[in-house]
């Protein structure tokens, strides 16, 4: 907790979270040692009733109150979290402090006994009280939303509780088991050297003979030049195939050389995206030894019992230089409610961390996540970087990132256009019209990928377009993976061995499929989601000219189970309308920048209030309250709230 100004914090924590084991009945439990009584003597808030009893007090003053009460949270919730304010308005910790707290002059009698005094004790909370007002000075500075701000404080109690978390399990396991994970010294600037060495060896190797692989070149360079820019929330928006993965490694290590950062995180939002870039980062990493995959695929292989529990150990506490995940598990660490999922959050910290595809962040996360990485980059240091060939306009939300975000690689027409393999085609026709589109357009090409909104669509089509003169293929979310994966096998064979094809699918086709098609025709929906489809169209060049990816619009759909969908849908036509008026205000191009930026403006003003806060229709509020102000469930009384 050093790195982030809260050294003694997390010290006088670590010193009272467990003092309640020092009480004659937990001893006396141990000796026992009856499985059946498992967890039946709480130790967990005798350390918190002191903090609470000596520093919480009537005449102690504001910075005291608030470092008392973020401490003991982070003691309390050690062993799981508890409802700060209930449904009945019942204060979670004065509760428990008072009904379980029982014992605790014999826990802090003890503790003394043990060669700590109380003065001691004093001192190194002042010291503590004093790092959190410093912090919570900047973070009152920094927020005047009210809502923002309690956001941001409950993310500085949930780093506090995840520090005393990772010390606790730690030493747990170092007692249990035996086994001490991998100490990685602090500092890792070696490491990143030798990495960033290696990589840039191998990318020397690649030839250089075509304006592609140009292209790619000068987008490598660039990240490798925007390195020494501080830690911050980047933008990294590189058109599809232009080497996004290896170009963001290139930074993440260069960035991580320059600043000592502690780890690399990269995250994809699909496992079928996640293993590809994966196979990519250990290849030009060169060493196994530093990477640790955490997703639902990793098998582990038989190592021995000491192995498997070391795995176990990193994946609880992502403590390895360089982590591969899911958006999913990202987002865990960031919100959850568990246990292990909070662990994580202090390996956040002085982190490099790349989110890829980041325009599939879920809508109703958006406020959540972009407090979360304003957050982790200005009191944790971490550096975030945004990667997407349709960037969000995040800094347009309704609760927007402060800053303008800088872009590592700027944006030049020319590069674009040497990636630019397809040429968007706009029509609008009724349901029962698109096969006969697709009929005809399968006499002019050898293989259509056709994206649906729903799976009825889907399965509609697909009867409509049977035909013996060409091979048709069905893929969906319902499919289980291995079904997904022996579909697409077969489908891949078939492209290459040039026979027609049609394939009718659900979104799963958009992203993370290394499948190329002579056309692509896309039911309209988000833009974001007509360039991901795009992507599957003439992927590796091998047409000369612009092949024809058709947005259609299909006039008769019904998408009201699918909000996003049909927010997605409206704010493409709005776009298409304006571009229809001014062309020349898009560059002429409905995939420029200045179309995806009028696009995403257009789709965040279609969402209703609270949309992106995540909200719980049954309990008639947000997430976002719940986890900041909660005035759900606050006294009436809240004014002053800045005073926290």
């Amino acid at each position: 907790m050093k790195p982030v100004g809260l050294a003694k914090a997390g010290e006088l924590a670590g010193l009272l979270h467990d003092i309640g084991k020092l009480r004659a009945a937990y001893q006396q439990y141990l000796a026992e040692g009856d499985p059946s009584k498992r967890g039946s003597v709480i130790h967990t808030f005798q350390g918190c009733r002191y903090l609470m009893e000596r520093y919480h007090r009537e005449e102690d003053s504001r910075q005291s109150v608030i470092a008392s009460d973020l401490l003991a949270f982070a003691i309390g919730a050690h062993h799981g979290l508890f409802d700060c304010v209930d449904a009945t308005r019942r204060i979670g910790l004065r509760y428990r402090t008072e009904k379980q707290g029982t014992d605790y002059e014999a826990c802090v009698q003890a503790l003394f006994q043990q060669g700590i005094s109380e003065q001691e004790i004093d001192q190194l909370f002042s010291a503590a009280s004093d790092e959190i007002a410093t912090i919570i000075t900047q973070l009152s500075g920094t927020y005047a939303d009210d809502e923002e701000y309690c956001f941001v404080v409950g993310l500085l109690a949930r780093l506090l509780l995840s520090a005393v978390i990772e010390g606790d399990r730690r030493d747990t396991a170092a007692f249990m088991t035996g086994i001490t994970p991998t100490s990685w010294p602090e500092d890792r600037t070696p490491i990143w050297s030798e990495r960033l060495s290696y990589l840039e060896e191998k990318l020397k190797q690649f030839p250089n003979d075509s304006p592609i692989a140009a292209a790619r070149r000068v987008i490598s360079e660039q990240c490798a030049t925007f390195v020494s820019n501080q830690s911050g929330i980047y933008r990294l928006t590189v058109p599809t195939g232009g080497g996004k993965t290896l170009s963001s490694l290139r930074y993440a290590l260069a960035h991580a050389k320059c600043f000592n950062k502690k780890r690399l995180i990269f995250t994809s939002p699909l496992l079928s995206i996640l293993e590809q870039n994966a196979e990519v980062i250990r290849a030009f990493v060169g060493d196994d030894g530093l990477i640790l995959e955490h997703h639902s695929n990793v098998v582990q292989e038989e190592a021995g019992k000491d192995a498997l529990s070391e795995r176990e150990l990193l994946t609880q506490s992502w403590d390895a230089p360089i982590i591969i995940t899911t958006l999913v598990q990202f987002l865990n660490t960031l919100f959850d409610g568990r246990t292990t999922s909070i662990r994580r959050f202090q390996a956040l910290c002085e982190s490099v961390i790349v989110i890829d595809e980041a325009q599939t962040v879920p809508t109703k996360l958006l406020t959540l996540f972009n407090l979360a990485i304003q957050f982790l980059s200005e009191q944790c240091h971490a550096t975030i970087v945004l990667c997407s060939a349709t960037q969000p306009c995040l800094e347009k939300t309704a609760h927007p990132l402060r800053e303008d975000l800088q872009e590592i690689v700027p944006y030049d027409k020319e590069i674009w256009e040497t990636f630019r393999r397809t040429e968007l085609v706009t029509e609008s026709c009724k349901l029962k019209e698109i096969p006969d589109r697709i009929r005809t357009l399968m006499e002019t090409t050898d293989s259509l990928l056709v994206v649906c909104n729903q799976r009825r669509q889907a399965a509609y089509l697909l009867r409509e377009t049977c035909s013996p003169a060409y091979q048709s293929f069905h893929l969906s979310a319902v499919m289980c993976m291995q079904h997904r994966r022996d579909v697409l096998a077969k489908l891949q064979e078939t492209l290459t061995q040039n026979r027609k094809v049609l394939c009718v699918a659900t979104q799963v086709m958009e992203a993370g499929v290394d499948l190329s098609f002579g056309m692509v025709l896309r039911l309209t929906a988000g833009m974001d989601s007509i360039v991901q489809a795009a992507g599957r169209c003439n992927r590796n060049g091998e047409s000369k000219t612009l092949r024809p990816v058709y947005a259609i619009n299909c006039t008769d759909e019904n998408l009201g189970m699918q909000p996003d969908i049909q927010r997605g849908k409206t704010a493409t036509i709005a776009l298409l309308n304006a571009f229809q008026r001014e062309p020349e205000r898009f560059a002429g191009d409905l995939f420029s920048n200045e179309s995806i930026r009028y696009y995403y403006q257009s789709f965040y003003r279609e969402m209703e209030e609270g949309t992106q806060d995540y909200t719980i229709p049954k309990e008639k509020t947000t997430l976002f309250d719940l986890m900041g102000f909660n005035g759900t469930y606050a006294d009436e009384d809240c004014s002053g709230v800045k005073e926290f």
